[in-house]
C-alpha cells in the first residue's frame, strides 16, 4: 500500500471510529467518503475508491447497514440505509451506483413512502450507474448491468439489465467461484 493510500486509510478509520462505526478493515483510495453516522453500521473488509467522486456511505437514525468481507465500492456510489441494507461477501459495486431501501418521501398524498430491506448476495457485481430500489433482493453470483434500474428481485446466477431490469440470461457458476 502506498504511503498516500495508507494515510488516507488511517484518516478514514479515525472518522469511522468517531462516527461510531464498527469498521472492520476498511481501506480508501482517493477522496474520503461522505459518512452518515446516525444508524448502525458494520463492515468487514471493504475497499473504497473515490478518485473522482467520494462514496456516500452509512445509515441514518434507525437504519442498519451491513457489508461483508472483500467488498469493493467504486467512486460516486451511494449506499445509505434508512432501514436495512445487507451486502454479502465478494461484492463489486460500480461507479455512481446507488442502493436505496426507502424513497424517503411520498410521491403524492395517496401514495405511501416505499420502503423495504435491500439484500445483496455473495459474489454479486452491480454495474456502473445501476440503481437498486427498496425491497429488492439480488441473489448470489448475479450481475446487474450498467445503468439498470432494479425494481424486483434478481434470482441467483442471473444477469439483469435495463430499465426496469429484467433477467436476460443465467450463469453456471460453482458456489466457491468468485469474481476478481
Amino acid at each position: 500500500m502506498s504511503v498516500r493510500r495508507y494515510a488516507q486509510t488511517a484518516r478514514l478509520r479515525l472518522r469511522l471510529r468517531a462516527g461510531g462505526f464498527d469498521a472492520g478493515r476498511m481501506t480508501c483510495e482517493g477522496c474520503l467518503p461522505v459518512l452518515h453516522t446516525g444508524g448502525d453500521c458494520r463492515f468487514g473488509l471493504v475497499r473504497l475508491r473515490g478518485v473522482v467522486a467520494p462514496v456516500e456511505l452509512g445509515a441514518v437514525r434507525g437504519g442498519e447497514l451491513r457489508m461483508g468481507d472483500d467488498v469493493f465500492v467504486n467512486q460516486g456510489a451511494s449506499i445509505v440505509a434508512a432501514h436495512s441494507i445487507t451486502i454479502g461477501d465478494h461484492v463489486l459495486i460500480g461507479d455512481f451506483a446507488a442502493l436505496y431501501d426507502s424513497n424517503l418521501h411520498a410521491v403524492e398524498p395517496s401514495t405511501p413512502v416505499r420502503e423495504g430491506p435491500v439484500e445483496i448476495g455473495r459474489n454479486v457485481w452491480i454495474g456502473r450507474g445501476a440503481i437498486v430500489l427498496p425491497g429488492v433482493t439480488i441473489g448470489d453470483h448475479s450481475v446487474v448491468g450498467a445503468n439498470s434500474v432494479v425494481t424486483d428481485d434478481v434470482p441467483a446466477r442471473t444477469l439483469a439489465v435495463g430499465n426496469p431490469a429484467r433477467a436476460v440470461r443465467t450463469f453456471e457458476v460453482a458456489d466457491d467461484w468468485r469474481r476478481l
